[in-house]
């Protein structure tokens, strides 16, 4: 199960920078589409598979956002 500091560790790799719980696409220069598709891919290869079934996280681009999403279907533990 993924935890709020990894997904933030998920992030921060794809995007080549550190990003904390306010971050998102208009305040991070390297979220770009090609980032967004690292966040999704890395996502889905920690939650096999899970996590691609989400159509909100392709329109999510912030770190809350998408930590929102993935609590509320319960793929986040605490």
């Amino acid at each position: 199960m993924l935890t709020q500091k990894k997904v933030i560790s998920i992030i921060s790799k794809s995007v080549r920078q550190k990003v904390d719980n306010k971050s998102n696409a208009n305040n991070i220069e390297n979220w770009d589409s090609l980032a967004q598709l690292n966040i999704l891919a890395s996502l889905d290869k920690f939650t096999k598979g899970k996590s691609s079934k989400i159509q909100q996280l392709t329109d999510a681009n912030s770190v809350k956002s998408i930590i929102q999403i993935l609590t509320k279907k319960k793929l986040i533990s605490k």
